[in-house]
């Protein structure tokens, strides 16, 4: 079965291209520490492997400064509200019907069917799921 391609969060493809810029525009082989550090900082929030895959770095040499330096403290967030999902078995795909999906930068999936027109509001949960507790 053919792998899907997800794909990356905003944060690793702007990196992405800082990285690129530098590389159009280098006039040494080391790779400055401000990039450095922007590679760490996001090797701790999506992994070691898929930010220096994302980057073009080795993924041994991203992992040994992430290990050097301490990843920041979580921001304290306040414990998640609940938020009721009545379970029921995944409905046929018909039309007026459809399926939402999202997806964390963990990788954790949701995925959600909503019939009758997509009248449904998951902004709460959304957030909820992404991680935004306001």
């Amino acid at each position: 079965m053919p792998r899907t391609r997800v794909a990356l969060p905003q944060a690793l493809v702007d990196g992405a291209e800082r990285f690129a810029c530098w590389r159009a525009e280098r006039t040494t082989h080391r790779i400055p520490e401000e990039l450095w550090s922007l590679a760490t900082d996001l090797g701790n929030r999506f992994g070691a492997s898929r930010a220096s895959r994302a980057l073009g770095v080795a993924y041994g040499t991203l992992r040994q400064r992430m290990e050097a330096v301490p990843p920041a403290a979580a921001p304290e967030m306040a414990p998640s509200t609940f938020v009721e999902v009545r379970a029921s078995p995944a409905p046929a795909e018909r039309p007026g019907s459809c399926r939402v999906e999202f997806e964390r930068p963990s990788g954790e999936r949701m995925r959600v069917y909503l019939g009758d027109g997509c009248d449904g509001d998951l902004s709460r949960l959304t957030r909820v799921f992404l991680g935004d507790r306001s």
